[in-house]
């Protein structure tokens, strides 16, 4: 079995072996310690564009760092909620919820700006032929599960016609973390 973030990282290889192409965008919501994000570099391998978004500036410091000491440089950087989203778009966004390992706990993401931010995501996604929305969840504390909790529901609501999601998460431990995708159903659209 997989660790969960390690899940996310294979869903990133398949989302690029379909789409592989020299001008795709991958978005990073919430890039913490940099290591979504430096998966996200080293898949495209300066064949693309990488965006990172935090609202800690330390979280960006380490994020750099850690892309510069493996030779990514090009990297877009954006000390802002995910919630503030300016891309017009991408092809992979991925959202790794709640705090940042290692820092003050007080700090982590919120329902409001998490499903602000997935609506702003899927406005403009809904254009796109491909794309992929990974969502990692941390249902195991109070705030992750209301969260948590919040996303499914929406997510589970998204009309089927235009959206294929999927839930990934262990049957038998409730509060580990889990994964849902969204991406474009191209069975029904036609």
């Amino acid at each position: 079995m997989y660790k969960i973030v390690e899940f996310s990282h294979l869903l990133i290889d398949e989302f690029y072996s379909r789409n592989k192409r020299n001008n795709l965008v991958f978005i990073d919501a919430t890039c913490g310690r940099g290591n979504d994000t430096l998966k996200l570099a080293s898949t495209l391998n300066h064949t693309g564009k990488i965006i990172a978004y935090d609202i800690q500036q330390v979280a960006l410091h380490d994020t750099q760092k850690l892309l510069e000491k493996n030779g990514y440089e090009d990297v877009i950087y954006h000390l802002e909620s995910h919630d503030k989203l300016i891309e017009k778009d991408f092809d992979l966004l991925i959202y790794n919820l709640g705090y940042l390992p290692g820092s003050d706990k007080k700090i982590k993401t919120e329902v409001t700006t998490t499903l602000k931010s997935l609506k702003k995501a899927l406005d403009i996604s809904c254009k796109k032929e491909d794309y992929l929305i990974i969502l990692v969840l941390y249902p195991g504390h109070k705030e992750g599960l209301e969260e948590s909790l919040a996303v499914d529901e929406f997510c589970k609501n998204l009309p089927s016609k235009f959206y294929l999601v999927s839930k990934y998460q262990n049957y038998n431990r409730p509060t580990s973390p889990y994964i849902i995708t969204i991406g474009p159903n191209m069975y029904k659209r036609k």
